[in-house]
């Protein structure tokens, strides 16, 4: 439909069509604004309808039938009047009009001209929809406003394919770029982008699958080196047990010592495995669930009865009932280790208590597991989750691996663990989990 060269300058008017596309959208779809030209014939009653774009030194006149086949200078063109004056045009006898009755479209049948100019949202007039006739012509009011809708149409269309091609562009910076990636091969680019959009996809669909598959074949390998441990374990538990049982007879001597040593190492170091293990699982195979904390807690309060038994520790427990929607057996790790921390640092010159609370934020919940015993040191604050950290030179059991397990389950819930205490005073460890809950009162 347009058969023109397109000639480009500085002018930002040249700029401006240039961010259309236009040219191009026209060289691979005739039809394009086809149907907005043949409205406006349809209302104005006009058998002379067209788009007029103008850039600094060209016209290119675009109509339901075509396009001419040469280019024409914007000097002899009508609709200039249109676009200098920003508004609409009407003249009833171009061959008469002052203005006009020299231009070459005076010269031929025509008479009547109403221009419509064509404004984006720069406040730049590029072209206009013109209607022309052959015969004396008036529009009414209500024919004026539609064909204006009209002409506001065919500027959305505009700037439409330019905030389109700009995207694809912008997008396109994330991607091999294709043979050309000019305004002239738009489809070409459009196509391109396409296809490598899907086959990223595939790609990413394929690292998910091998990323799962790696998880599975993982924790199945710490399974089988941690059954490939404990064997030779239980050998070592058993033959010194029946060593010590041959040798029970011989009381006092420092075997018994040596394997008290070694009992304690064995248990020590299937503990170990078993919380490696449970690292390695960290949310494999488990799907979210709503979950009752208070029911959460009072479960782990069963859990750890001899505990709270040994160190004579009373639970406080939250006022309210908070439903979360996440990973139970994630959930009961992180409230069962910070708990079971608080426990095994009670104060014993102390009524030791640990006190679970909850307080509600805009976006989130704050979970506080707060005690009143030994406390942590400054210095022991700063590696206090890292692995194999002790919070204190209290002789405890463990391996110092508790906390850091629980950071990582308060990052996979998309909060973060934090500590704060004081030598002699006790400590609080609080975490944040985002909303996404309902509260109950207990």
């Amino acid at each position: 439909m347009l058969q023109c060269l397109f000639y480009l300058s500085d002018n930002q008017l040249d700029k401006v069509i240039s961010s259309y596309g236009i040219v191009e959208e026209l060289h691979n779809n005739n039809d394009y604004l086809k149907e907005s030209i043949e409205l406006a014939m349809e209302i104005s009653g006009s058998p002379i309808c067209y788009i007029s774009l103008l850039d600094s030194e060209r016209q290119y006149i675009i109509s339901s039938e075509g396009m001419i086949d040469f280019p024409l200078l914007k000097k002899d063109s009508i609709c200039k009047f249109t676009v200098q004056n920003k508004k609409l045009t009407i003249i009833d006898d171009i061959s008469c009009d002052s203005k006009t009755c020299n231009l070459e479209v005076a010269k031929g049948k025509n008479t009547y001209y109403a221009g419509f100019p064509l404004m984006n949202s720069e406040n730049i007039a590029f072209g206009s929809l013109c209607i022309m006739d052959t015969k004396e012509r008036s529009l009414n009011n209500k024919q004026l406003r539609i064909l204006q809708i009209v002409s506001n149409t065919i500027v959305e269309k505009f700037e439409t394919r330019r905030r389109l091609i700009k995207l694809i562009k912008d997008i396109n910076k994330n991607f091999e770029p294709a043979e050309c990636s000019d305004f002239h091969c738009l489809s070409s680019e459009l196509a391109h982008l396409q296809s490598e959009i899907i086959r990223t996809k595939k790609e990413l669909e394929l690292q998910q699958e091998k990323l799962s598959m790696s998880n599975q074949n993982l924790s199945s390998f710490a399974h089988r080196i941690a059954h490939d441990i404990k064997a030779p374990l239980r050998s070592i538990n058993a033959f010194s047990q029946l060593i010590e049982r041959n040798n029970s007879e011989v009381k006092g001597t420092s075997d018994d010592s040596y394997f008290n040593y070694i009992n304690s190492s064995v248990t020590q170091l299937n503990r170990m495995i078993d919380n490696l293990l449970s690292i390695a699982e960290f949310k494999t195979n488990v799907s979210p669930t709503t979950i009752s904390v208070s029911q959460l807690i009072e479960s782990i309060e069963v859990l750890l009865f001899q505990e709270f038994k040994q160190y004579n520790v009373k639970l406080i427990k939250p006022q309210v009932d908070v439903q979360l929607f996440g990973y139970e057996s994630l959930l009961k790790q992180l409230f069962q280790n910070l708990i079971s921390n608080s426990l095994k640092y009670n104060d014993p010159n102390k009524d030791a208590f640990i006190e679970v609370e909850f307080e509600l934020l805009e976006n989130s919940i704050k979970c506080s597991i707060i005690d009143n015993g030994v406390g942590i040191s400054a210095e022991k604050l700063e590696t206090i989750f890292e692995p194999f950290k002790r919070v204190s030179e209290k002789e405890v059991e463990g391996l110092g691996i508790g906390l850091d397990t629980c950071k990582m389950i308060v990052e996979d819930l998309g909060g973060k663990l934090s500590v704060e205490s004081e030598l002699g005073k006790g400590s609080t460890f609080s975490f944040e989990i985002p909303a996404g809950f309902n509260l109950k009162k207990q």
